[in-house]
């Protein structure tokens, strides 16, 4: 049995962040052989999967999840014990930077040669020369809506980032509580870079969110997917993988997906091995095994995202595709690779706490 859990590390994230997030905890203070412990995004492989691999290997897995990039590093930083951890490119880049990740000997991963060419290369902007991060599933974010509940309210389908700024949509709009998630819907529809370092860039778009914040019902990650599945809600952003699931649960008459015509952001997750790993040879294990083909399948199938394994089909990739009037692309590829901003973080998690003490 997997070991998963959450508690709250609000003591580290407040001196950080200034927020009040759900972290991760519950690290080994001590480590056996047998095992490896992992840190990971909520809802992000498959249990199937995880238990073939103890029973191939005799390893234990221990698993722990978290909701958003911005919660990793201070609980790394915090002393806990990792082996694995699977986070963003720009969450790569700024590990990099502190020097938490560990250099791969890639003669112990032999189906890395499994994995899509083009996305690895894309990854190296991050990761330079591919030395630390192996990667996982990619996708994007875009605007998710309910047609039934639209027109029931007379609001027209959404076609760019500004249409989530309408007072019409006042107590059925979601947002994300994803600092940069959230971020690259108002970067995107003023014309900025998703990975803008300006602090005046990031304050208007603060401003175009605090004029917004009497129209949300709340800010959340993972819940988006269940409230808008329930009718709790309308319309949020959202990232393309956690759409599959809502269609997959039985929405697929009611929903569309768009990618906003101003472009957003394009992302790559992937595994990365911790330099204060205590059980590497397990770790490497673990990687190799999450890059075979029938395990990539079986991954693939359960998250929804864009595997990045050449040998699983994507076929199951936002089976949204598959319906008509379900998916809908106005960007035209203009799309941006998140990347670490640097000390320009703080602008970011100044400007979110206004907008929630607003």
């Amino acid at each position: 049995m997997k070991k998963i859990s959450k508690v709250f590390l609000s003591f580290i994230l407040v001196l950080l962040f200034a927020l009040n997030l759900i972290s991760c905890g519950g690290s080994a203070s001590t480590t056996k052989n047998g095992d490896v412990y992992i840190l990971n995004f909520g809802d992000y492989m498959s249990e199937e999967a995880l238990e073939i691999f103890e029973k191939e290997t005799g390893i234990t897995v221990h698993q722990d999840v978290f909701e958003a990039n911005e919660e990793v590093i201070p609980v790394i930083e915090s002393g806990a014990k990792y082996d694995v951890i699977c986070i963003s490119d720009y969450c790569i880049e700024r590990m990099l930077s502190k020097d938490l990740l560990l250099t791969l000997d890639k003669s112990k991963l032999p189906n890395l040669s499994n994995i899509n060419k083009e996305k690895y290369e894309m990854l190296s902007v991050c990761d330079p020369n591919n030395a630390h991060a192996v990667p996982y599933f990619c996708g994007s974010m875009g605007i998710f809506f309910n047609k039934n509940k639209l027109d029931e309210m007379g609001v027209a389908y959404p076609k760019s980032w500004n249409d989530l700024f309408n007072p019409a949509l006042k107590g059925e709009l979601l947002m994300q509580s994803s600092i940069r998630d959230l971020y690259t819907v108002a970067l995107r529809k003023n014309g900025f870079s998703v990975n803008s370092t300006s602090e005046e860039e990031i304050n208007i778009c603060t401003e175009d969110f605090i004029a917004q914040k009497p129209y949300v019902q709340g800010y959340f990650t993972d819940q988006i997917k269940e409230k808008m599945l329930s009718g709790e809600a309308a319309i949020a952003p959202i990232t393309s993988g956690d759409v599959q699931y809502v269609y997959l649960e039985g929405g697929e008459a009611d929903y569309c997906f768009v990618v906003p015509e101003e472009g957003t952001q394009f992302f790559i997750d992937a595994w990365c091995i911790l330099k204060n790993a205590e059980n590497v040879d397990n770790a490497y294990k673990f990687i190799d095994y999450m890059c075979r083909e029938d395990v990539a399948k079986l991954n693939a199938e359960y998250v929804g995202y864009e595997s990045v394994n050449d040998k699983t089909p994507d076929e199951d990739f936002l089976y949204m595709r598959q319906i008509e009037g379900a998916y809908i692309d106005y960007s035209n590829g203009n799309n941006e690779l998140e990347r670490d901003v640097g000390d320009a973080i703080r602008f970011y998690s100044d400007g979110y706490n206004r907008i929630k003490a607003s």
